[in-house]
């Protein structure tokens, strides 16, 4: 039986892409979004019939540090996506930037974490967060060449990533009877961009775990194959070898 998927960030790219590549797969997913309406079009725009969101998808709307809506989410999910990210303020400074919500990500983290201490089912779920590159503290995983631009421009962003990184970690750290995941998959995307999917064959991948710490370094990826990417090796393999291969695992991303 196909996995139930709940999906946090939903209208954003990458987990777009991979809400898409769940549906068309027949996966029971569900979604919060500020706007039904507006996820649908995205959904539409895809190509996804209408057919098959009125089957498989459910859009719960709300804000993602609204607990009561993240449960509704929640409800039934064995696996979840959380793509949330900030975005650069409108004309923002480019001396000076500043992001529209800098603790959006870790928020989000730890309004799932509420959310599932209050939750009824006894199976915990495998939580898969996309974080970003430029935040290891254990090796560097990007080129020299991008070290200043990723301390200057993506400094506040990357410190919200990583205090969701954090608590994750913290979470893990808990005795096995008092976690509330299965475990996590930590996805580490170098800088993202709107090109098209170019398949699994272009993208590269390394690995920072118990024992391992080999990362990919590379300049960009697509949206598109971050969501390809975490459809193929958690999702669609099946959800218990996605948890074996992947779990605990943070994985960078690139070309």
């Amino acid at each position: 039986m196909p996995a139930s998927i709940a999906f946090f960030g939903a209208t954003g790219g990458s987990t777009l892409a991979c809400l898409a590549l769940a549906l068309e797969a027949g996966h029971p997913c569900s979604a919060l979004s500020r706007s039904s309406s507006k996820l649908r079009s995205l959904l539409l725009s895809r190509q996804i019939p209408e057919s098959t969101l009125s089957a498989h998808l459910t859009t719960i709307e709300g804000d993602i540090r609204d607990t009561a809506a993240v449960s509704r989410t929640l409800s039934s999910a064995s696996l979840i996506i959380s793509g949330i990210g900030a975005y650069p303020k409108p004309r923002t400074n480019p001396l000076n930037p500043s992001f529209q919500d800098p603790t959006i990500c870790q928020d989000a983290i730890s309004t799932i974490l509420s959310a599932l201490r209050t939750a009824s089912s006894p199976k915990k779920p495998l939580l898969v967060a996309l974080s970003t590159t430029g935040i290891s503290s254990r090796a560097r995983d990007i080129p020299l060449m991008l070290v200043p631009f990723y301390a200057w421009f993506l400094r506040v962003p990357h410190a919200d990533k990583k205090a969701m990184e954090v608590l994750l970690e913290a979470e893990r750290a808990k005795p096995e009877s008092e976690r509330v995941i299965a475990d996590f998959v930590v996805v580490r995307p170098s800088l993202l961009t709107d090109g098209k999917r170019l398949g699994a064959e272009k993208v590269r991948f390394g690995e920072e775990g118990e024992g391992t710490v080999a990362p990919a370094l590379g300049y960009t990826i697509s949206r598109e194959d971050v969501g390809g990417w975490v459809f193929e090796n958690i999702v669609a393999k099946g959800e218990e070898e996605g948890k074996k291969r992947w779990r605990g695992k943070t994985v960078s991303l690139t070309y």
